[in-house]
């Protein structure tokens, strides 16, 4: 084992909207324990997630969240199993030398006991974790632009059947935010792409292909700007997905 005490090995997390700017940034936990603490806020307390982030331990993360009970998110019970599978994904893509995939079950369930969860619950998380690892990892082109109603009826169908999945993302101006903020709305893990600085070359297209195992592409009818990245995508054995909208379908989306 690569660790000898999970709950202090750190990790990056999402790129995140900065509260009252147009910027974002990928938030780092000290600790699955702050990760899992920290969600409690989110979406509507954004300043409490930060301070449970600059807690100097797992346990003031939780004396901190405990404290603020009243502030939690509403649908808490129904969700943190989610979450906590969500953050262990999120530190196994950051973090491949801690290998957490590897971990037997009942040893990576005895790692994350002092976040003073039932056992039961625990393996539960970790036995979809495992799952999580199996699942594909989905990356798209094109949605950036493309009209939402055509994007959202595209991916629900997409991913109807897949209880585990990983949305792979670039993390640059050309990011399909939109699409990355849903995903993480549904406890969806992100693997990034490329640097948010850096423009979309060619090699961190061929990087997206590399980690994706279906690509959906989305593309205005006669449009060619897909077909270099779904030659890329169809040469190296990745499924791709086509979906086509009109260009009165597109003009009506930049209107709005």
């Amino acid at each position: 084992m690569p660790y000898e005490n999970l709950l202090k090995e750190s990790f990056l997390g999402p790129w995140l909207p900065v509260p009252g700017s147009k910027s974002r940034q990928q938030l780092h936990y000290i600790s699955i324990a702050h990760w899992h603490e920290s969600a409690k806020f989110m979406p509507a307390r954004p300043d409490l997630r930060d301070a449970v982030l600059h807690c100097p331990s797992a346990k003031e993360a939780r004396k901190f969240a405990k404290a603020r009970q009243q502030h939690w998110r509403g649908d808490w019970a129904l969700v943190r199993h989610a979450v906590l599978v969500a953050g262990l994904a999120f530190m196994a893509l950051d973090r491949p030398d801690l290998e957490l995939l590897e971990v037997e079950t009942t040893l990576l369930v005895h790692q994350l006991g002092e976040l003073k969860l039932t056992e039961s619950f625990l393996e539960l998380c970790v036995a979809r974790f495992k799952e999580w690892g199996q699942g594909p990892r989905i990356s798209t082109f094109g949605a950036a632009t493309a009209p939402e109603h055509v994007i959202g009826k595209k991916l629900s169908k997409v991913v109807q059947n897949k209880p585990t999945w990983t949305l792979v993302s670039l993390c640059n101006k050309q990011a399909a935010w939109n699409i990355h903020d849903w995903a993480l709305a549904q406890h969806v893990p992100v693997q990034y792409v490329g640097k948010p600085k850096l423009g979309t070359s060619a090699s961190v297209m061929s990087e997206l292909v590399d980690a994706s195992n279906q690509l959906v592409v989305f593309e205005v009818k006669g449009g060619k700007k897909a077909d270099v990245i779904i030659q890329k995508a169809r040469a190296k054995k990745v499924s791709v997905t086509l979906e086509l909208f009109s260009p009165q379908e597109l003009s009506a989306a930049q209107l709005v």
